[in-house]
């Protein structure tokens, strides 16, 4: 036995246990700042995506009013028809859906600008 009272083999034991436990803690930290960059990397993402999702909207919003207004102007001239402000969006609908609803959007404004094109050469009733 040495002074200290204990034997040499726990005192070994006690350097391998603390080596373990500092390899393991080295490891971890090295583990956790690859996480955290690949974490910041995809912040960079989502915010630029998030970005890209506002801007669409503003297009879109300003897109569908141009349509409706060009809609409205094509039905002045119907005297019977009450013309009303664009409507609210729909909250039910999904914002992944936005693509298909702007090409919805663009399909009625087309059918309805043929409507009137046909119903201006077959004359008025």
């Amino acid at each position: 036995m040495n002074g200290s009272g204990a034997t040499p083999g726990a005192a070994r034991r006690y350097r391998e246990t603390i080596g373990t436990i500092t390899e393991s803690m080295t490891r971890l930290r090295a583990e956790d700042g690859e996480r955290a960059k690949e974490l910041a990397e995809r912040l960079v993402e989502l915010r630029e995506e998030m970005e890209r999702a506002v801007e669409q909207e503003a297009l879109t919003v300003l897109g569908t009013a141009l349509q409706w207004d060009s809609a409205l102007d094509l039905l002045w001239h119907e005297q019977w028809m009450t013309l009303s402000p664009i409507p609210r969006p729909d909250p039910a609908t999904s914002p992944k859906d936005l693509e298909y609803l702007e090409a919805v959007v663009a399909q009625r404004y087309e059918a309805l600008g043929e409507a009137i094109r046909r119903r201006a050469l077959l004359g008025r009733r």
